[in-house]
């Protein structure tokens, strides 16, 4: 027996993981540098890239209220 797709999906790697996704820094405003009077220093939050990853977002109470009741309705 042989199934449609399967030695390719055999062969395959592993999933790529996906870029995080970037933010401006808020400390240097995507600058990637502070300036102090003549003199510009790297931010130190960003370390002179200007960006920073992203923060994921918490799940609100709505959201763990309704995970826990869909889940006891899946039981019972």
């Amino acid at each position: 027996m042989t199934i449609p797709g399967y030695d390719a999906w055999r062969l395959q790697g592993p999933p790529e993981e996906p870029e995080p996704v970037m933010v401006p820094c808020e400390c240097c405003h995507g600058l990637g540098f502070l300036g102090f009077c003549d003199d510009d220093v790297d931010c130190p939050v960003c370390g002179g890239f200007g960006e920073v990853e992203a923060e994921p977002e918490e799940p609100d109470g709505d959201y763990e209220y309704e995970r826990r009741r869909d889940a006891v309705m899946d039981r019972g």
